[in-house]
Formats: C-alpha cells, structure tokens, sequence
C-alpha cells in the first residue's frame, strides 16, 4: 500500500517542471522497491500496482526531462538573450572583451550569411553558423550585433546553442523580429559578435 502511495506521488511529481523529475525518479524507485517486496511476500494486486506506477514514473521522468523541460528551458534562455540584446540596440555597437576574443579564438567559428527581409508570412532572418573547434562539447550563448557604416548598432540579437559536440557545426537564425523601419539598414549592415558566453 505505501509502494502505490508513493507511485502515485511520484507519477505526478514527473509531470512538474524543476525539481519533479528528481523526486519521481526517487519516489518511483522506492514504489517499484516496495512492489518487489510486497510481491515477494505474495501481497498480489497492491504488489503489482505499486510496481507498475513505479517503473511509470521512472520512465515518464526520463522523457519529460529530457523531450519537454530541457528543449522549454533553452527556448526559455534563448528568447530573455534576446529580449536584453535588443533592448541595447541604437547605441554605438560594444567592443568584444578579451573572454569573447579568447573564445573566438579558441573554443568556436562563426559565419553569418546574408540578411533575408521580412515578408507579411515569414520573419527576417541572418542564418548563423557554429561551429565547435575545442576538445569538448560545450553550450554558447553569443550576442550580435548588426552594425551600419558608422559603427552604430542598428539591431541586436543573441542566439543560444545548447550540448555542441567538438568539431560539430549546427545551424541557427538571428534578427528575426526586425521592424520594418530597419529593413533597409539590416540590408547593407555587417554583424560582429559581442559577447560569447561558453557554459561546459
């Protein structure tokens, strides 16, 4: 009875964000623990059930941590990147500090492709690639800027690359809400990364 109890709990916790996940694989454990002793001691159904909602639980924390809340908790870090990068635009563009420079230099490529305007179906977009040239695999969160002629920023964007594997290359799209009364200055801007945050 005690092992359903806590299958039951702990069946739910999966289904709640944070620290959910850790407590159902806990409590699951212990429902599946006390369903093996209980049905050694021949307590049948309760037996069962407890053991059933325990290997539910292990499995549902599994998938919701790995399909739903890490995927929610990077869009989550990407869109507040973006929000403080464009918060900063019109100013004169910053300069790159010596932790970016070393890891431009060291830890990660990036290319810029050309600016797509917006169209009334589709966001702007520069696509951006990544690629990881260290010896392990590591996350980035990068801010750009888009520059015009007299070195002021016009727009500001961060894109955030989660688990890079060394020598991997993945594809991303910054500037994709532009206004339209910056479409023309996005056309002829060039982008330089201002801050490289490296998360290992």
């Amino acid at each position: 009875m005690v092992g359903m109890v806590l299958g039951i709990i702990a069946v739910v916790a999966a289904l709640v964000p944070n620290a959910g996940p850790a407590m159902a694989m806990l409590l699951g454990l212990a429902a599946l623990v006390l369903g093996i002793v209980g049905l050694v001691k021949n307590h049948g159904w309760r037996a069962i059930a407890s053991m059933t909602l325990g290997v539910v639980a292990l499995v549902l924390s599994v998938v919701m941590t790995v399909a739903v809340y890490g995927p929610l908790k990077d869009a989550a870090a990407s869109a507040a990147n973006s929000i403080l990068a464009s918060a900063n635009a019109g100013q004169p563009a910053p300069s790159a500090d010596a932790e970016t420079q070393r890891a431009l230099k060291n830890q990660l490529r990036v290319w810029f492709g050309n600016f797509t305007p917006g169209t009334e179906s589709d966001w702007s977009s520069v696509p951006v690639t990544v690629t990881n040239i260290s010896q392990q695999r590591e996350s980035y969160s990068i801010s750009i800027s888009a520059v015009n002629a007299n070195g002021t920023e016009v727009e500001a964007d961060s894109i955030y690359i989660p688990n890079l594997e060394a020598g991997q290359s993945t594809a991303k799209t910054a500037f994709k809400y532009i206004d339209t009364d910056k479409m023309d200055a996005m056309k002829s801007a060039t982008y330089t990364i201002t801050r490289v945050s490296v998360i290992s």
